[in-house]
């Protein structure tokens, strides 16, 4: 094709025919420029799809991550709805010094120090973010909510890592006043596994200074775990809402 136009060109050249040369040549610039423009708007377009396509997966994986996060905040906030019950419940029981129910006391007491993980999945949003896709995300929506069921996840982990700092610092001055030492009965049963070598929460240990550490603990538990939910509900809320913002975008 490339031998033909050439030929041709070279024939009108030889009949000195310089006009119709001329008119040609603009003629072949002229198909060329679309030639180049429509290979350019191919090329456009399978741009776009491709990276529709890699912001769908992007949020594919961070559907997945949400759907994750929601079982482990609905735990985490029935979890926290039973502790703070089992805390007023403790509370009231040494309060009144009845010592009818001492294993919930003692689960009551180790619902607070004890740690509880959180593993919140973040991984698809933080590749979403990396990849620079997310500048092609052609949905406010969509993009209001992810950072909205993120900034809930971080006030999740703000308000459990403040309680659980809190709980530790607690702990900590529970051991130093040897409150445990004397709850432990360490001198009658040493070499116990703590929850295996508890003893009776008695009237004696409402004496110790250790006591009101206690019911600060189990206090703050029972308003503290309480608001927690909140938190918990507001992330579950954002979370379904995205789920299905994206459910919608991707179909």
């Amino acid at each position: 094709m490339i031998k033909f136009f050439r030929k041709f060109r070279q024939k009108l050249l030889s009949e000195n025919k310089f006009s119709k040369y001329l008119i040609y040549a603009v003629g072949e610039i002229i198909l060329v420029v679309i030639g180049i423009l429509i290979a350019l708007q191919v090329n456009n377009q399978n741009q776009i799809k491709n990276e529709k396509k890699a912001l769908k997966n992007y949020l594919e994986k961070i559907a997945i991550n949400v759907k994750s996060d929601i079982k482990v905040a609905e735990f985490m906030m029935e979890t926290r709805s039973q502790q703070s019950l089992l805390c007023a419940q403790a509370t009231e029981l040494i309060s009144k010094k009845d010592w009818s129910d001492q294993r919930k006391i003692t689960n009551a007491v180790f619902a607070m120090i004890i740690e509880q993980p959180l593993n919140f999945n973040r991984s698809g949003f933080e590749s979403l973010k990396n990849s620079g896709y997310l500048q092609h995300l052609d949905n406010s929506e969509i993009e209001e909510l992810i950072y909205n069921y993120y900034n809930s996840v971080d006030k999740v982990i703000f308000e459990e890592t403040s309680l659980q700092v809190w709980a530790n610092d607690l702990d900590l001055e529970l051991h130093k006043s040897g409150f445990f030492s004397s709850w432990l009965e360490l001198e009658k049963r040493p070499n116990q596994k703590m929850r295996e070598a508890l003893g009776n929460y008695t009237d004696m240990l409402t004496e110790h200074k250790g006591n009101d550490i206690v019911l600060s603990i189990l206090y703050r538990g029972f308003l503290f775990t309480a608001e927690l939910t909140g938190f918990y509900e507001e992330q579950v809320t954002f979370g379904n809402e995205l789920l299905t913002a994206i459910e919608n975008y991707n179909n």
